[in-house]
C-alpha cells in the first residue's frame, strides 16, 4: 500500500483541511495509475485507494500516526517538539506517532515496550 513518507505528513498535516479539499478535485479525476516523484513508481491505483493513503490526515484522527515503527519516527517527533517548535501553524493532530507495536530488536538492545497515550 502507498504510503506518505513521515516528513511530509508533518507537513500536511498543518493543514487537514486543505489535504482534504486538494484530494476531493484530485479524487474527481479518472486514472488508474499514480507515478510518485520518489520510491517506487507507477503505482496501480485509482481515486479511491489514492485518497485512502491520506487516511490519517483526512479522516479527523486523534494522532497523528503513521505506519511506520514509532522507534523510527522517533527523532523527527523529537525534532518537531523541540528545535522546529517554531513553526507557524501547528498541526491540530498531536506530533508524529508510529506504530508501537513492531516488535523489532535491535543488535545489542533489549526489546522495550513503547507506551502510548489513547
Amino acid at each position: 500500500k502507498p504510503t506518505i513518507l513521515p516528513i511530509i505528513q508533518i507537513i500536511l498535516s498543518r493543514g487537514p483541511a486543505e489535504v482534504r479539499r486538494w484530494l476531493d478535485v484530485v479524487t474527481k479525476w479518472d486514472f488508474i495509475r499514480v507515478i510518485p516523484a520518489h520510491l517506487d513508481a507507477p503505482l496501480a491505483i485509482g481515486p479511491k485507494e489514492f485518497a485512502s493513503v491520506f487516511d490519517s490526515i483526512t479522516k479527523g484522527a486523534s494522532s497523528n500516526q503513521v505506519r511506520f515503527c514509532d522507534e523510527d519516527v522517533e527523532f523527527l517527533r523529537k525534532a518537531e517538539e523541540g528545535p522546529l517548535n517554531f513553526s507557524v501553524y501547528k498541526t491540530p493532530l498531536g506530533a508524529l506517532r508510529g506504530r508501537p507495536d513492531c516488535n523489532l530488536v535491535r543488535p545489542g538492545k533489549k526489546k522495550t515496550t513503547v507506551a502510548t497515550r489513547r
